[in-house]
């Protein structure tokens, strides 16, 4: 039963979509390694049934209103994350100024360079998706996935940073867990995918690490949003290599 009610339990942190709630932080750290492939398949059928219905509505525009499902699907809560690491980031020098800059409430240039970066990548991703079919599923189960094992990852392997509870809490528990992270993002990575994904896992662990000197909810909150996108379309240029050297036969 604790098992059950901690796998559930990541749909409520992690998201908006109704589930178990638990009180106990610790319950939910503790399963927080399924969260990539239970939340993460769920978010992406949610956000390929929403794409679907407003498709029916709207045809080509439901691509950009897609990137609203996303966001609103998960509370804004991994878009905050990215706001107050990119304004941590954009303080150069002082670690102490860096870490009152990740805590502080207001968004600074960093964030909106952060939030403009976000947009960017995510309005050139979902306008390259397909219409609503098997393949723009699968797109999307695959970014969400992936996007969450590498968050997580990089919060597994790498010491929390300094004041940090959630990252310590989840870290405590995730570090045991590691290989996990890994496996459940293997049946959603088509093989060109790797090249993309141990990047992104080392470009994030190595900012971490040097700017932050360790990870935190926040950075994971970070890492999320900012390598969805980036899969996404990695993943939509491979489909797209795939088809056309099926038309030519290869």
């Amino acid at each position: 039963m604790r098992a059950l009610k901690g796998i559930l339990a990541q749909f409520s942190f992690f998201t908006i979509i109704p589930s178990v709630k638990v009180e106990e932080l610790e319950v939910v750290a503790e399963y927080s390694f399924t969260a990539p492939l239970v939340v993460g398949v769920i978010a992406g059928v949610v956000d390929f049934s929403a794409y679907f219905a407003l498709w029916l509505a709207f045809k080509d525009i439901a691509k950009i209103l897609l990137i609203a499902v996303v966001e609103l699907i998960r509370g804004f809560n991994h878009l905050d994350g990215l706001l107050d690491v990119s304004d941590a980031l954009m303080v150069k020098g002082d670690y102490e100024r860096r870490l009152k800059a990740l805590k502080d409430v207001e968004v600074g240039s960093g964030g909106i360079g952060g939030a403009i970066l976000y947009f960017t990548l995510m309005l050139a991703s979902v306008l390259l998706i397909p219409p609503p079919s098997l393949p723009s599923l699968f797109l999307l189960v695959s970014a969400e996935v992936s996007s969450r094992s590498i968050g997580l990852l990089v919060l597994a392997t790498l010491k929390p940073m300094e004041g940090s509870f959630l990252g310590s809490l989840f870290h405590k528990h995730l570090s045991k867990r590691t290989g996990w992270l890994v496996v459940e993002a293997i049946p959603f990575l088509l093989p060109f995918l790797w090249v993309v994904y141990l990047p992104l896992y080392s470009l994030f662990y190595y900012l971490a690490k040097r700017e932050l000197r360790g990870s935190s909810g926040d950075f994971t909150g970070f890492v999320i949003t900012l390598s969805f996108p980036v899969l996404l379309m990695a993943n939509e240029k491979f489909c797209s290599l795939f088809c056309s050297l099926h038309l030519f036969g290869i």
